[in-house]
């Protein structure tokens, strides 16, 4: 089972903050902060200091983060967070890490959906639906073996 380790995050951010804890794996990459994931990696587009609560709530464990923009104070200080001139582009990068890396026999999953009514600009809302055609492409679909084979 291949999720995605703490030193993948690393690898993509600037600087990181927070628990240095190598053993930490990331079972879900998202952009909703309203998803509910188990061991997620949370990428804020906009608001971030809205949406991290939000987000942690759902089960991030960790998050990328614009450089500059200030933290807000309710932020553990254990909690995980990777420094990057871009949070998007920073998904991308590990997401093409991971596949390079696990390919389709990976178990991490990747959420580049947007809650309905999400108002980013339409650069990001295109970008982000290039980055979940791409990782549909790369996911086997899951469950059609026995379905498929009884037909």
């Amino acid at each position: 089972m291949t999720m995605i380790a703490y030193t993948m995050v690393k690898s993509v951010a600037t600087e990181a903050r927070g628990i240095v804890d190598e053993t930490i794996r990331f079972h879900a990459v998202f952009v909703d902060p309203t998803r509910q994931v188990k061991k997620g990696l949370f990428v804020p587009l906009e608001n971030g200091a809205e949406t991290l609560k939000l987000a942690i709530e759902h089960g991030a464990i960790g998050a990328f983060w614009r450089l500059g923009d200030p933290l807000p104070r309710y932020i553990p200080n254990q909690f995980p967070l990777f420094f990057v001139p871009s949070p998007l582009e920073a998904a991308a990068a590990l997401f093409a890490r991971y596949v390079e890396q696990s390919g389709a026999a990976g178990e991490a999953e990747f959420f580049f959906t947007l809650p309905d009514g999400a108002s980013v600009d339409e650069d990001v809302r295109r970008r982000l639906a290039d980055l979940q055609k791409r990782w549909l492409n790369v996911r086997p679909a899951k469950g059609c073996e026995d379905v498929c084979e009884s037909q």
